[in-house]
């Protein structure tokens, strides 16, 4: 079977995203598939000037390659992205319409390479929009593989920009109204999207769940698999606890994205809640995005025991996560966020390393059924104070099972491929 996948983010990106779909990808292709895909060069963290990216763009038609599970690569037009919302949501767009625009420059390409199913991979709306156009083109089937709770992450547009320190921006500018209209524009139209492809792939149960449930009470149903973001690791690190260290202090790691769904000056809160019960909690934070400003100025001004680091290789973590006696998965209170689950969560399960969760939903109940660590509610800095204090005094209460990481192996081992296969045989492809 030849299959072709929409993407915003590829190799040689090093994000969760691009990390699963080399995964699934390599599962495809040992099984005898053929996997192509349209994507953008990689830009999503470079600062491109004007030239640069005029010759990027000429180059399109040459820039054909293959990633690392042996997949073809076909690159599409981009805008060099901003951190506002709206550039990166123009960029998305242009993107989308690349993908549409790729099937004509690469007709030689395409005159030999007919896919049998188009897979659009969503964590960027328009991939959503655009995956049915694109089949249509092809005249072929399409599936949506869904990260994120869109479009019901649209009703928390309002807070996207709390805790980052940025303006409300352009978007809000523009007018409570004319969002609400455009909010409701996209919802019918990632719906059409959905009700119109041959299945879907999410990545929790919980997301699994409320889609059908949606579906069902408009008299359908969908063919839906859960496949999560378990992809193998890029380290081979295992936690080892270390009691002897310094009573009333805790090391405390957030290793990933310092974005808008994290809302991470909660943390910083916590940690100051912490001192004045005597407990010195020292965070540390390595990563990048559009909050990391926010939490410095934060961190500097109101004097608190944390320090950024910049963006690192999964291969270069080893010594934070010696450092560290837990590491933190942090996300805000939005609703539709407790039907997603963190990859980090997976990887720190996997290593053995004692997770400190700020979340809810089922990335919460996993970290306490499989004994990964301890939760505590989402914008609750007392609670989490409460929690870090307890663990610095009683360090007994760091270590985890060896649960979560036989699940998570058997997940990525096991499961996954079952899956994966099942899913394509029910969507009615061997």
């Amino acid at each position: 079977m030849k299959i072709l996948v929409l993407s915003q983010h590829w190799y040689p990106e090093n994000g969760v995203h691009q990390r699963r779909w080399t995964w699934l990808s390599e599962l495809l292709i040992e099984a005898g598939h053929e996997v192509a895909v349209i994507c953008p060069p990689a830009h999503d963290q470079r600062k491109i000037g004007f030239l640069s990216w005029l010759r990027s763009i000429s180059s399109l038609r040459k820039n054909v390659g293959f990633g690392p599970a042996g997949e073809r690569i076909i690159r599409c037009l981009y805008l060099p992205a901003g951190r506002s919302l709206v550039l990166r949501a123009c960029n998305q767009g242009v993107v989308a319409g690349g993908m549409l625009l790729a099937r004509f420059q690469n007709v030689r390409y395409f005159r030999d390479f007919q896919p049998d199913l188009v897979i659009g991979t969503v964590p960027a709306i328009p991939t959503a929009l655009v995956t049915p156009m694109v089949a249509t083109l092809f005249k072929t089937p399409y599936v949506i593989d869904l990260r994120d709770a869109w479009p019901d992450l649209l009703v928390a547009r309002d807070e996207w920009n709390d805790g980052t320190g940025l303006e409300a921006g352009h978007a809000n500018r523009i007018g409570a109204l004319p969002m609400r209209l455009v909010s409701i524009l996209l919802t019918m139209m990632m719906n059409f999207s959905y009700r119109h492809s041959r299945g879907m792939i999410v990545t929790s149960q919980d997301l699994a769940d409320d889609l059908q449930a949606k579906a069902s009470r408009s008299g359908r149903e969908l063919i839906i698999t859960t496949i999560r973001n378990v992809f193998p690791p890029k380290t081979t690190y295992q936690a080892h606890i270390t009691p002897e260290a310094q009573p009333g202090v805790l090391n405390v790691l957030y290793a990933g994205t310092l974005g808008r769904a994290q809302k991470l000056g909660n943390a910083l809160d916590a940690v100051k809640l912490a001192a004045e019960r005597g407990v010195r909690v020292n965070l540390r934070f390595v990563g990048a995005g559009v909050a990391r400003d926010e939490l410095l100025r934060k961190i500097t001004e109101e004097g608190v025991t944390a320090e950024i680091h910049g963006r690192l290789p999964a291969q270069q973590l080893r010594e934070h996560y010696d450092w560290a006696d837990t590491a933190l998965v942090h996300l805000t209170n939005w609703e539709p966020l407790k039907r997603a689950i963190p990859s980090k969560t997976y990887e720190l399960m996997a290593s053995g390393i004692h997770i400190t969760g700020v979340l809810d939903g089922e990335a919460a109940d996993l970290i306490k059924e499989l004994d990964g660590g301890h939760v505590v509610a989402p914008e609750d800095p007392e609670a989490l104070a409460s929690l870090w204090v307890e663990l610095a005094r009683h360090r007994d209460r760091l270590e985890v099972s060896q649960a979560g990481k036989e699940w998570v192996e058997w997940q990525r081992d096991e499961e996954t491929p079952r899956l994966l296969f099942d899913f394509l045989r029910k969507i009615g492809f061997e």
